[in-house]
């Protein structure tokens, strides 16, 4: 290596250092991590209104039962898509919706087809259908399936089938019970 390239290298090197040092001197020197304490009022408690958790307050990273008084968080303190929605239908040829949460209507299409529709869409969920009795017995033999509507992203299609497998009405007293979980 020649001693002219060898006198610029030196000086580049020394330029470099010479512009970290001008920068650690006007800076005020190095920033370096320090412990936060792990109980007390900090910035954040500070500025969050009164009743409010935030994540300075949770100490150990989890929220458990035992954090939370008894009777303190009700449906209301949830977004309505985090509580389940259901439909108990009466699925004979009578079809009637006979209790549910977050559901308007349910209607039979035709034969072993049933329109159930829910108050808030239903697209980005999931769902599970279970024949049942209306009463307090066993529902017939028979299967059961859902599948979304291409129709409305509010509504869901369940279908019913006789043992044998084909398209068929539940009997008279039984019906079905959807859930949708999103």
């Amino acid at each position: 290596m020649s001693k002219t390239l060898r006198s610029v290298g030196t000086q580049m090197v020394s330029a470099a250092a010479g512009a970290v040092l001008a920068v650690v001197l006007v800076s005020g020197g190095f920033a370096f991590a320090q412990d936060a304490p792990e109980a007390g009022v900090g910035v954040a408690e500070a500025l969050a209104p009164a009743n409010t958790v935030n994540s300075a307050s949770i100490i150990n990273g989890t929220v458990t039962g035992t954090d939370i008084a008894n009777g303190t968080i009700g449906r209301r303190d949830f977004k309505a898509n985090v509580i389940a929605r259901w439909a108990k239908v009466n699925a004979g040829i009578a079809t009637q919706l006979l209790r549910g949460r977050g559901v308007e209507t349910a209607f039979r299409s035709s034969a072993g087809v049933y329109r159930v529709s829910f108050s808030a869409s239903v697209a980005n969920c999931g769902w599970t259908a279970t024949l049942n009795d209306n009463g307090a017995g066993t529902s017939g033999p028979g299967q059961i399936s859902v599948e979304s509507s291409t129709q409305a992203p509010t509504d869901l299609i369940v279908r019913t089938y006789n043992a044998a497998g084909q398209p068929a009405d539940t009997a008279e007293t039984d019906g079905f019970t959807v859930t949708v979980d999103c």
